[in-house]
């Protein structure tokens, strides 16, 4: 087994549902929805599967999902993107991987923040690169700028953030993603943004995509997101703010 692997425990959620299962605990480790999903929603699936073409479809997803995930992004955070833009994924944890195997090589900086989701970190080193990681401070988990500035170097080339912030439940404003943003304008970095919280919001809060800031700038971004309709039911989404 590869070593970075080799190396890992159990994870939270097994160490937290098993303990739940024990203790005949609310299991509050792990997102499990409280009923089966929309009956909607469950019984378009079930149409799909008797109806359409179950044969491979287009590498980047079907151009029709492509189509709504764009507009969903175009009506929800006021961006022009369009379908060549997005990239279909079977959850968001295989559109974080598939990009920063595609954009780290060995010996690159990636720059991470703890509190952290913990795929992270052995994604980053499956990939070859080395961890520079910012820690974040309660009760507002905001950027520390001159922590942030530190943590790049001529050898960062990626940036992987997560909004709303997975475990601390914090969200950043939009004066963080613009600090963060031109630092890595100014290094040439792109950022991995993991948004898949962005409509689990509370008390008011607002919440600013990543790609707002980058594109604003000319920059490159790749966000990882997954809309879940039922526990067993999901699917990841990769939109792009390509170079213009």
């Amino acid at each position: 087994m590869n070593s970075v692997y080799a190396g890992l425990g159990a994870t939270i959620f097994d160490v937290m549902s098993r303990l739940a299962a024990e203790r005949g605990a609310v299991n509050l480790g792990q997102g499990f929805p409280e009923e089966e999903g929309p009956l909607d929603v469950r019984e378009a699936a079930a149409r799909a599967l008797t109806e359409a073409s179950n044969q491979y479809p287009p590498m980047r997803g079907l151009p029709e999902l492509r189509e709504a995930v764009a507009a969903h992004y175009n009506a929800h955070h006021g961006l022009d993107l369009d379908a060549g833009e997005v990239t279909i994924t079977s959850g968001a944890t295989e559109a974080i991987a598939a990009a920063l195997l595609a954009f780290i090589e060995p010996g690159d900086e990636v720059v991470l923040f703890e509190p952290l989701y913990d795929c992270y970190l052995p994604m980053v080193r499956r990939a070859g690169g080395v961890p520079r990681l910012v820690r974040l401070h309660p009760p507002h988990w905001r950027f520390d700028a001159a922590a942030l500035e530190a943590a790049f170097s001529p050898r960062t080339r990626v940036v992987m953030l997560n909004s709303p912030l997975n475990p601390s439940a914090s969200v950043f404003s939009r004066a963080d993603l613009d600090l963060l943003a031109a630092l890595c304008v100014k290094h040439e970095c792109i950022v991995v943004s993991d948004e898949v919280w962005e409509h689990v919001l509370f008390d008011g809060r607002r919440f600013d995509s990543m790609l707002h800031p980058l594109r604003d700038r000319d920059a490159e971004n790749r966000l990882g997101r997954q809309d879940v309709f039922a526990d067993g039911l999901e699917g990841g989404v990769l939109p792009a703010a390509r170079r213009r």
